[in-house]
């Protein structure tokens, strides 16, 4: 679904670069889309042919387009920018589901790993026991089920916590603790921050409001808050950089104020979110090759236990049979 989205928005940037107007840049690209894709673009297409703007119809189809795709199309119809901001958020979907597919790909062998541990290490019981399958499938599913239960309380947390509040700051705050895994999210909210900071300026959206719709994009409320005093900074018309937080680093800093005293910050800002973007890569690509290693741990504490409890049974049959 990200994948066909972003096509979509890229074939819509081109449409409408090259002068074709909006509702036929709209009935051009539903033509080439199939499934629920193609019934969501049908009512852009009934909501624009009926006279309403295009962010509010994005915005009565919640499930599909984010909240995000919503703020930067309003900000570009205020500024006839649509064009550039479609193909902007393209290169964004895109760039999320890269992401997602390097934690899926890290994610896949272990996962693969724990299904073959639970079916080879009851086996040894499964055959000193007298083949009693019934205890052979308990003991498979017990396995399985120290690696699902977790997992499944984790998703569920995750999806059931509220987008703002005292529990999603906690959760956030936590995440960013996890050892390798917390980097990348830190890395990848502050490319999420530069990179909404960027569209919406090319949104044609003012700075102060900039600075204030960023952070809702984010993603992480904790590194959200290293940005809101420069909100209000900007807002008492200040310099933004004199409110971002001592905790974020130089690195950071720095080329953020040599933006504003250029009067190139929208480009700052991209530079930053491709750097950070980079840096997330590559700590999601060091989460994928160390936590298959913490799996591995896992298993074989799961099958030494095993080689223990049935050691005694082991060594009463060689005593029989001798």
């Amino acid at each position: 679904m990200a994948k066909g989205l972003a096509t979509a928005y890229y074939n819509l940037s081109t449409l409408l670069e090259a002068g074709v107007p909006l509702l036929r840049s709209l009935r051009t690209v539903e033509a080439g889309l199939r499934g629920p894709l193609q019934r969501a673009f049908g009512r852009l297409i009934e909501g624009v042919s009926n006279g309403n703007p295009l962010s509010d119809t994005l915005d009565m189809n919640p499930k599909l387009f984010a909240r995000l795709d919503v703020m930067i199309i309003r900000a570009a119809e205020a500024s006839g920018n649509l064009a550039e901001s479609f193909g902007l958020l393209a290169r964004w979907c895109e760039f999320s589901q890269r992401i997602k597919r390097r934690i899926l790909s890290g994610l896949a062998l272990p996962f693969l790993l724990i299904h073959i541990t639970a079916l080879v290490a009851p086996l040894p019981a499964f055959v000193l026991s007298g083949w009693d399958v019934k205890s052979y499938t308990l003991s498979a599913l017990l396995i399985v089920s120290l690696f699902y239960i977790p997992a499944v309380i984790i998703i569920a947390i995750m999806r059931l916590t509220p987008e703002t509040g005292i529990a999603r700051r906690a959760l956030d705050h936590l995440s960013l603790w996890i050892p390798v895994l917390g980097r990348a999210l830190y890395k990848l909210a502050l490319s999420r921050y530069c990179r909404v900071f960027y569209m919406l300026c090319k949104a044609g959206v003012p700075i102060t409001q900039c600075a204030e719709m960023a952070t809702s994009g984010a993603g992480n409320a904790v590194v959200a808050d290293l940005f809101r005093p420069a909100v209000a900074s900007v807002e008492s018309g200040n310099p933004f950089s004199e409110g971002l937080s001592s905790k974020l680093p130089p690195e950071f800093i720095e080329p953020w104020k040599v933006g504003e005293e250029t009067g190139e910050l929208d480009e700052i800002a991209k530079r930053l979110a491709d750097t950070n973007a980079e840096a997330a890569e590559f700590w999601f690509n060091e989460f994928g090759r160390w936590f298959p290693r913490f799996v591995y741990g896992l298993v074989s504490a799961v099958m030494i236990y095993q080689i223990f409890r049935l050691l005694p049974a082991v060594m009463g049959g060689i005593g029989g049979f001798w």
